[in-house]
């Protein structure tokens, strides 16, 4: 209910009204009436002549409330309101009815009529019905705006993803030439035993440049790809990544140091691809956030009958352990990069049921274990069966 006339009149305030009344003397009243609180008020006295005045009205796209009579003659105040909905199937009515008839009641209900008034008409039924009307309307207006600025969001959204993904395809095409160029002309340079700071300097920035392009490649081509999982021995893999990152590693005064926890580790069964992605990602960044000078620690070994490797370095302390795999999060501004290795990583390991650890002191430093549990049960299996055909037994 309106706690006030004025609280009704700031609702009206714009709103257009159409009064349907074949009563002369009572529309005349209504009209009066209603003209202290709307701004347009229209008339009609049979339906067809309202449904004339509504096709003109309503293509202003202004709110409109109905007042009808539900006795109108041949059409009646039902009928306005079935063809009301049909045009808009938000259309407010009130209808006026001089029958407390239940039937009457539940066939207006059924065809859209949104509230009623008894004749003779109560002015604070009325202004009640009236105004729990308006405040529908702007309810509805609300819900509409919010449903459009969802949908231009969601528009907006769609429209960056797809801007982002030409980026990345851009990218990936313009720095594929000229990165091939400059490593053939380093290791032609090697070759001739030039071997000096600045061509280290060059050298170890081609292959950051060349680990950002391979994260884009993955992320590019990674659904498109063959999952190819074959036997890998996880020393000499990681050993390898190792001696390729050695000499970004030495530029920005660091060492890179491998443990072996079990020396007889050998295999896991993973995806080469994926496998140096989570590798190449984690020792980038391990490089990226270490003190100077200082050393980045890798570790293999086993933890619960599962081959793990574990990437240490000392560092700034990692504030958000979740937050550093959401795409495009980085924890330092002051450092470069995209902000996606991490979030490649941690969807390779979510797919391969791969355990992520992360540990970060500043005292210790910062720790990255990766526990292969899928990879070492099939390595387990396989070693088993090598084991029982070697002994003389059968599979």
């Amino acid at each position: 209910m309106p706690t006030s006339l004025s609280e009704l009149k700031n609702l009206s305030l714009d709103k257009t009204i159409l009064l349907v009344e074949d009563d002369e003397y009572l529309l005349e009243n209504l009209k009066r009436l209603l003209s202290h609180f709307f701004k347009y008020i229209y008339t009609a006295s049979n339906v067809d002549n309202a449904l004339e005045i509504y096709e003109r009205i309503h293509t202003r796209k202004e709110p409109i409330i109905v007042i009808t009579d539900i006795n109108l003659g041949i059409k009646s105040g039902i009928d306005l309101t079935i063809a009301l909905k049909r045009i808009n199937p938000l259309q407010k009515v009130i209808a006026v009815s001089g029958t407390e008839d239940r039937g009457i009641f539940i066939e207006s209900i059924r065809c859209g009529v949104d509230r009623f008034v008894l004749k003779p008409i109560n002015q604070d039924e009325l202004f009640n019905a009236l105004y729990g009307i308006l405040v529908k309307i702007v309810y509805d207006q609300e819900l509409e705006k919010n449903r459009k600025l969802l949908e231009n969001s969601k528009e907006y959204a769609l429209r960056l993803l797809e801007e982002q993904d030409q980026f990345l395809k851009n990218a990936v095409h313009e720095i594929h030439t000229p990165l091939a160029v400059i490593i053939t002309n380093i290791d032609l340079l090697r070759m001739d035993g030039i071997d000096n700071p600045s061509l280290s300097a060059i050298e170890a920035g081609s292959r950051i440049i060349q680990n950002s392009y391979e994260d884009m490649t993955y992320l590019m081509k990674h659904d498109r790809i063959t999952d190819h999982k074959s036997n890998i021995n996880l020393v000499g893999f990681i050993t390898d990544r190792i001696n390729y990152f050695n000499c970004i590693a030495e530029v920005n005064e660091l060492s890179i140091a491998m443990r072996l926890g079990n020396p007889n580790l050998m295999e896991i069964v993973f995806s080469e691809l994926k496998l140096s992605r989570i590798i190449d990602n984690t020792l980038s960044n391990a490089i990226k956030y270490s003190y100077r000078p200082s050393e980045i620690n890798v570790t293999i070994g086993m933890q619960e009958e599962h081959i793990f490797f574990e990437i240490r370095n000392h560092g700034p302390q990692i504030i958000d352990k979740k937050k550093i795999f959401e795409r495009f999060h980085r924890e330092s501004l002051h450092k470069g990069g995209y902000g996606i290795g991490l979030s490649i990583v941690a969807k390779i390991c979510q797919e391969e049921n791969i355990e992520i650890k992360i540990s970060s002191t500043p005292k210790r430093g910062t720790t990255f274990r990766y526990i292969f549990k899928n990879a070492t049960r099939l390595q387990h299996n396989s070693t088993k069966i090598a084991q029982t055909l070697k002994d003389g037994g059968q599979v």
